[in-house]
């Protein structure tokens, strides 16, 4: 028989299941609603804007050295949006790094070679064409050239 003020072992084992299950429950809700994680930024020191055109000093963009990675140009003060990803030993990818839909910025998974919007919502291919919405419309992309050492957009 229990009093007022106690509990008893079978209760508090209950009632403590019970909150670890709604706390594991509410963490995986909140991972899945975070999205895919938008590409790492590149320092400002490691490009420059010339006319119409990027110009990315490699050596200063450690997020590029290996085949699989991505990085972000996000200048606000120039207007530059750009994904970068490197597809192959010496073949790289570029896009403009805000999704159709609500601006975003984007990721990018390698396995798939998908361009992912941060919401997780919208995906796109290399090519800039929507394989998932909400996205209505494609995502430009850029041409490039690679000199010695640097990536030209």
């Amino acid at each position: 028989m229990e009093n007022a003020g106690e509990i008893t072992r079978r209760k508090f084992i209950k009632v403590t299941g019970l909150l670890a299950g709604s706390a594991a429950i509410g963490s995986t809700t909140f991972l899945v609603g975070c999205g895919f994680p938008a590409a790492l930024d590149i320092d400002t020191d490691a490009y420059i804007l010339n006319q119409n055109t990027v110009i990315v000093t490699l050596a200063k963009v450690p997020q590029l050295f290996r085949v699989g990675s991505s990085a972000a140009i996000l200048d606000d003060g120039d207007k530059i949006y750009l994904i970068i990803m490197k597809t192959g030993e010496d073949r790289f990818a570029v896009a403009f790094n805000q999704c159709p839909h609500r601006e975003k910025p984007l990721g990018y998974d390698h396995e798939s070679e998908l361009l992912i919007c941060a919401s997780g919502k919208s995906k796109f291919r290399l090519d800039g064409s929507i394989v998932t919405g909400p996205a209505e419309n494609p995502l430009p992309i850029y041409q490039w050239r690679l000199e010695p050492g640097r990536l030209i957009i």
